[in-house]
C-alpha cells in the first residue's frame, strides 16, 4: 500500500433518511477538513420524504463546496455495505487508496483532525504491519467511546451518582441475550448501555456535543489506544486501506458485523486515536426522544464553528413541499437495474480482458461528474 496522504483518501459519508442532522455533520466536515480531500455523499435510502429531504441537504452543501463535494445517488437501496462496496470498485474511487467511511450524523469539532488520524495510522501501521484493521477518533455517543469519554473528562462519578439506572441490554440472540445491568455495570459491546438509553445519551451531549470545548480540551494531547476486537465496535467514523471492505464479506449483509467478526477472527487491531473528539448524534433507538439535541447541536455549531451561511434550514420557516419527483421509488428502481446490468456487464468484460477500468457510478447527465481539486 501506498503511504497515506490527503491525495488518496477520501472520505465517504453514507446517506440516508436523517436531513437535519446531516446539515450540522456537513457543516462541520466542512469547515474542519483538510479542502484537498475528496468527500463523496453515498444516498443509500430512496423513495420517502425524509430521503429525498436528506438529498436536498447534499445538494445544497455539493452548491457550497463543489470543489470538494460529489453525490452518489444512483445505486438505489441496499444493504450499507453492498453500495458502499460498489462505490469504492467504480472508477471515481479508483485513485483513492484509504477511505474515512462516516455517517451522516458523525463529525469533527476541531481542526487538523485528518491529519492527526492519518498519522495514527502511519505510526499504527509501523508497529502492526498487516494487522491493523482501522483507526477511529473518539466518538461520544458510542458503545466503547462513551466509557472512554466518561473516564478522559472525569464524568464518572457524576454518571454513577445521579444518572446511572437499571439498564436492558443487548438484541435478544443467542450470543447477544437480553440483560438488565445494574446501575454500577456499562456494558461497552453491541446494543450497549447509550445504545439502550437515550436517557443516558442526551446527558452525555448536554456535556460533550453541546458543549464542545470541553471536549476538545479534554482531549487535547492524548495518544493512542486499542479497542478491543472481541468486542463489536460501532463504525461511526473509520480510516481503512480500500481492499479491507471486500475482504470482510462472508455472505452477511451486516457490515459492522461482518468487520467485528473478520477483526476477531484474524486478531486484527483496531486503535482509537484519543485525542481527534467526534460527535455521533442519534443511533436510530434514540431519534424519536433525542431528536431536540439536534436542533440545540444546529445552533451551537453555527456560533462556535464561525460558518457564515446557515447550517440548515430555519426550523420556524413553513415545511417545504417535498415529492418524490425524479428521485421516487420507481425511478430510482430503474437506475438500480441499469446499474446492475452495467456492473455485470463490466464483470463480463474484465473477465474477457476487453475492459481494464471500473465502472463508474455517476449518472452520464451529472453536471458534477468531474469534480477538480
Amino acid at each position: 500500500m501506498k503511504q497515506i496522504s490527503t491525495e488518496n483518501l477520501a472520505v465517504v459519508m453514507l446517506a440516508c433518511r436523517d436531513h437535519e442532522a446531516m446539515e450540522v455533520a456537513l457543516a462541520c466536515h466542512m469547515k474542519y477538513s483538510n479542502p484537498n480531500v475528496s468527500y463523496f455523499i453515498l444516498q443509500n435510502c430512496v423513495g420517502d420524504p425524509n430521503a429525498t429531504r436528506t438529498l436536498q441537504v447534499a445538494r445544497r452543501y455539493q452548491a457550497l463546496y463543489p470543489r470538494r463535494i460529489t453525490i452518489i445517488d444512483g445505486l438505489g437501496q441496499r444493504k450499507p455495505y453492498f453500495n458502499i462496496k460498489r462505490l469504492l470498485q467504480s472508477k471515481e474511487l479508483a485513485n483513492f487508496d484509504y477511505i474515512l467511511k462516516v455517517d451522516d450524523d458523525a463529525f469533527p469539532i476541531a481542526p487538523n483532525w485528518l491529519e492527526e488520524l492519518m498519522e495514527c495510522w502511519t505510526a499504527s501501521e509501523r508497529i502492526h504491519g498487516n494487522r491493523l484493521a482501522y483507526v477511529t477518533p473518539l466518538i461520544n455517543n458510542n458503545n466503547w467511546g462513551f466509557k472512554r469519554v466518561m473516564e478522559i473528562l472525569d464524568l464518572e462519578d457524576e454518571y454513577f451518582t445521579d444518572i446511572a439506572y437499571e439498564i436492558r441490554v443487548g438484541a435478544g440472540s443467542a450470543s447477544n441475550p437480553y440483560r438488565t445491568l445494574a446501575p454500577t455495570q456499562i456494558e461497552t459491546g453491541a446494543n450497549g448501555t447509550i445504545w439502550a438509553s437515550p436517557r443516558v445519551a442526551r446527558w452525555l451531549h448536554d456535556k460533550t456535543t453541546l458543549e464542545p470545548q470541553f471536549f476538545i480540551d479534554g482531549c487535547a494531547g492524548l495518544g493512542s489506544c486499542n479497542v478491543p476486537s472481541f468486542e463489536r465496535y460501532s463504525i461511526g467514523a473509520i480510516l481503512f486501506p480500500k481492499p479491507l471492505w471486500v475482504r470482510i464479506s462472508n455472505g452477511g449483509r451486516d457490515d459492522e458485523h461482518m468487520l467485528h467478526q473478520y477483526c476477531a477472527q484474524n486478531d486484527l487491531i483496531i486503535i482509537c486515536q484519543q485525542s481527534v473528539p467526534f460527535v455521533h448524534l442519534n443511533y436510530f433507538t434514540h431519534r424519536n426522544e433525542n431528536q431536540d439535541i439536534v436542533g440545540k447541536a444546529r445552533d451551537i455549531y453555527q456560533q462556535f464553528t464561525g460558518i457564515e451561511h446557515p447550517i440548515g434550514r430555519d426550523p420556524h420557516a413553513p415545511e417545504p413541499r417535498v415529492t418524490a419527483g425524479r428521485s421516487g421509488y420507481w425511478t430510482v428502481r430503474r437506475r438500480q437495474f441499469v446499474f446492475d446490468a452495467r456492473f455485470m456487464l463490466h464483470k463480463i468484460l474484465l473477465h474477457t480482458g476487453l475492459r481494464k477500468s471500473p465502472p463508474s457510478v455517476l449518472k452520464p447527465n451529472n453536471a458534477n461528474a468531474v469534480q477538480e481539486k
